[in-house]
């Protein structure tokens, strides 16, 4: 029998169901499917009880995959450069275009990444935050570092660095993978 759910998180890059729909016909809910190995694993999105949207597809972009040392193959090529824009080309090691990063800057730094499959589809993004000296509530970032969300807003992975002289995020902290309570 399919569960559907109310929502979800996510944990070591795998969505986890929240809260099991009572009545899948009503309101927006989420099937989790997965293989019996969790080798491809996706999030459908119903809304009252019909199909809406492909929330994530692992064969599209495996979260799992981007812990540091999955990545060391990888190859990233600059294709197009602004100051309020660079587009990046991300390649694996067969030299297969895998995944297409935007990255937006505003007065000199990087405040955004979004990251799409070749064929176009958004698959996740990221908001870069910069500790700030203010103590103003509105706009005080508690921490230099990176959220990833899915394309459908929820939390994947934060990131927490050190700055280094030139202001570039050089040492990394601490690297959470349950968002459980990030929600």
């Amino acid at each position: 029998m399919t569960k559907f759910y109310q929502d979800y998180f996510w944990k070591n890059g795998l969505p986890i169901g929240i809260k099991q729909a009572i009545d899948a016909a009503n309101g927006i809910t989420y099937k989790l499917v997965s293989d019996p190995y969790y080798k491809r694993n996706s999030i459908e999105q119903y809304k009252d009880g019909k199909f809406s949207e492909i929330i994530y597809d692992s064969a599209l972009l495996d979260f799992r995959s981007l812990k540091p040392a999955n990545q060391m193959a990888w190859q990233k090529s600059y294709e197009e450069e602004t100051d309020q824009k660079v587009i990046c080309h991300i390649r694996n090691q067969d030299d297969r275009l895998i995944l297409i990063e935007e990255y937006l800057y505003e007065k000199g730094r990087c405040y955004s990444c979004k990251t799409f499959a070749p064929q176009g589809p958004l698959l996740s993004f990221q908001h870069i935050f910069y500790q700030s000296p203010t103590t103003d509530s509105a706009t005080h970032q508690k921490f230099h570092g990176v959220i990833l969300f899915d394309c459908n807003h929820h939390p994947v992975l934060k990131k927490t660095y050190d700055l280094d002289l030139s202001g570039e995020f050089s040492n990394l902290l601490e690297e959470q993978w349950d968002m459980q309570n990030a929600h």
